[in-house]
């Protein structure tokens, strides 16, 4: 009788049945996946195996946390250039237009003398000279007190006498920005004094009082019987509140002029900033903002910095220095 035995074959699960004709798939061969080698490298299965094929969507990679922190060294390179332009910039603007008033006064003398006859000269324009010796000032007056015509210099309240004749001449000035003609008159004591040249001739007052005046009290620019000069500024150099106010009575007897009352805006007589220059100040700020965002994603981008700087820097010199003059006007207009 014979035996059949039975071979017992393990086969481990890590090892591949090797079927012994033909390639293995996978080796390498590129008759074993026909359907690879025409695949689109930007197509992948969908991972549920169902065979359909979806197109993957590649998105740059955009450094959002770069470019966040950049617009916040913006902000702050916009404060710092603000800062500049108030206390460096603005003096030397101050000075060019003062020198173009005297040059006016000095080519043009009968644009002044007009005004005795009652002529109300363009608001801007050059009237007098305002002259406090105690203080070393030597000041072009101009007419108008808005935001933009202190930027001049001194300036004639509209409606207000002209100094020299009857009534109360209220002239107002800034503190500390462009070239802050009125910085230290708060050091003027009383008996000093104010001495005004316009087309009128040439007359001088007297200091009476020097104080501060908040909102509730009398307003110091409204009609008087007496023959005054009123200075008027910001009661601070920091947080304006109020109005710091120097008086001055007329030595000798004032000189009669025609009328010349004319309508002033509020802004003029509460001596606000510009009442559009606030928009403006906003609209150009986020301009320099885009401007820098965008030269900042360019640099990232085309990997050439030094053509985008020769291209950006003069874009953003010019709306950060608009920005800048926009929140100039827009602040009180003694400050």
């Amino acid at each position: 009788m014979t035996e059949t035995r039975a071979a017992v074959v393990t086969r481990s699960p890590d090892v591949a049945p090797a079927t012994g004709v033909g390639p293995t798939v996978g080796s390498g061969d590129a008759s074993s996946a026909p359907g690879d080698a025409d695949r689109d490298p930007g197509v992948r299965d969908s991972p549920s195996g169902t065979g359909t094929v979806g197109r993957a969507i590649h998105l740059p990679d955009v450094p959002v946390r770069r470019l966040v922190g950049l617009c916040l060294v913006g902000v702050g390179a916009l404060i710092v250039l603000f800062l500049v332009y108030l206390f460096a910039f603005t003096p030397l603007t101050a000075a060019r237009n003062q020198q173009r008033l005297t040059q006016s006064l000095v080519g043009h003398p009968l644009t002044v003398y007009k005004l005795v006859d009652g002529a109300s000269p363009p608001e801007g324009s050059a009237i007098g000279v305002l002259n406090i010796p105690a203080l070393h000032l030597d000041q072009v007056i101009v007419q108008g007190t808005s935001a933009a015509d202190l930027m001049n210099g001194p300036g004639l309240m509209p409606g207000t006498a002209l100094p020299g004749s009857l009534g109360n001449s209220v002239i107002a000035a800034r503190r500390v920005t462009f070239g802050a003609p009125f910085g230290a008159v708060d050091t003027l004591k009383v008996g000093a004094k104010i001495r005004v040249v316009d087309g009128a001739g040439t007359f001088t007052y007297k200091v009476t009082r020097v104080h501060a005046v908040v909102a509730g009290q009398r307003d110091v620019v409204l009609p008087t019987t007496d023959n005054r000069i009123t200075l008027v500024t910001a009661n601070s150099t920091t947080l304006p509140s109020g109005r710091l106010v120097v008086q001055g009575k007329l030595v000798g007897p004032a000189v009669v002029v025609p009328d010349h009352t004319v309508a002033v805006p509020s802004y003029d007589l509460g001596l606000s900033g510009d009442p559009v220059a606030g928009g403006l100040a906003v609209l150009w700020s986020i301009i320099t903002l885009l401007v820098l965002l965008v030269a900042a994603y360019a640099v990232w981008r085309w990997r050439r910095p030094w053509l985008v700087y020769l291209f950006a820097a003069p874009v953003l010199l010019m709306c950060g220095l608009f920005a800048c003059e926009s929140v100039a006007r827009a602040l009180p207009a003694t400050f």
